[in-house]
């Protein structure tokens, strides 16, 4: 009876050890839920040249941009789970957002977390040739002006946007907000003169600063940026104590075999543990990389999605 048993169990574990050793069989998708020219479009791709390497196999990146990263985010979550489909995840569309406008996946259940890349490092710019050498002066200027100036950044329910209203508030800015797609559209925007600042990253913004079009007022993150060390952080100004805080993580859709898991998860952890990598993506992207493991930000996603739903709660009840 006992042989039986064992046979039984041997046939049925037998086919997802096959499939785990011959994975990857053909091309990854990578899907990325920003537009191409983004920060994480850039670091996904640099990603994925990697991951192919270590994995001996294609790894292609899918632009599927839109509502703030829910439309890419559910193409991961809505994949089979066969490994052949990945993709980065920002933090608001599994803490934030579902409280704001609920999402066509559970937010805790629908994703196998494989790595953190790092935070998010973001800022707030304006035209080089405004008359704002620094943010207090812009807020001086628009409180001057309420109602007659807009302010451009990614998706309502982002981190980008709940910033820049709660500076709104905070401040009595009284400014008016215009949703973009991605950095790409607001900061051509900007200088078109349609918006007077936006929220954005680094690898849109750090070519049109080095190239003079637009200045940064402040880093909206904890610490200044590595690679524009002279704009202060959002505290240092002065005006409010809070900073700007998400994160740029990689998963697969939940159910997602634990020994192809197994593999994904080691190839990202030696990539992105690797100094030489964290040095490229700070001075290339101007992205930090604090490396955690999947399960690791699992927990982060629970206790910060509960935390969410207290403070959104409580705002909707004021």
């Amino acid at each position: 009876m006992l042989k039986k048993i064992l046979i039984c169990a041997s046939i049925m574990i037998a086919p997802q050890m096959l499939y785990a050793a011959s994975w990857p069989e053909r091309p990854i998708q990578m899907v990325v839920q920003f537009p191409a020219g983004t920060t994480t479009d850039a670091v996904a791709r640099d990603l994925a040249s990697r991951l192919s390497d270590k994995l001996n196999q294609s790894v292609v990146v899918v632009n599927k941009p839109g509502a703030g990263g829910v439309i890419g985010v559910n193409t991961i979550a809505t994949s089979k789970p066969d490994g052949y489909t990945i993709g980065t995840v920002n933090f608001p569309t599994l803490a934030i957002i579902p409280h704001l406008q609920g999402t066509p996946y559970d937010p805790l259940t629908a994703f196998t977390h494989l790595a953190v890349v790092g935070p998010y490092d973001y800022g707030i710019f304006v035209k080089a040739d405004a008359p704002w050498k620094t943010l207090n002066e812009l807020v001086e200027y628009v409180r001057q002006h309420p109602d007659q100036f807009s302010y451009g950044t990614l998706a309502p329910g982002t981190t980008n946007q709940l910033l820049m209203e709660r500076l709104s508030n905070d401040l009595k800015l009284g400014w008016n907000y215009i949703p973009y797609k991605g950095d790409t559209e607001s900061v051509v925007e900007l200088m078109a003169g349609r918006i007077i600042a936006t929220n954005a990253s680094p690898t849109t913004m750090l070519p049109q600063v080095t190239a003079g079009k637009v200045r940064m007022l402040a880093s909206t993150g904890p610490k200044r940026w590595a690679s524009l060390p002279d704009a202060p952080t959002l505290a240092e100004t002065g005006l409010v104590s809070y900073s700007q805080n998400s994160f740029l993580s990689l998963a697969a859709p939940a159910g997602l075999d634990k020994n192809v898991q197994a593999q994904l998860s080691k190839a990202l952890e030696a990539i992105l543990t690797d100094d030489a990598v964290r040095k490229e993506y700070e001075q290339k992207f101007g992205q930090a990389v604090v490396y955690q493991s999947g399960e690791q930000y699992a927990k982060v996603v629970k206790d910060e999605y509960a935390l969410w739903a207290h403070t959104l709660g409580n705002a909707a009840g004021k």
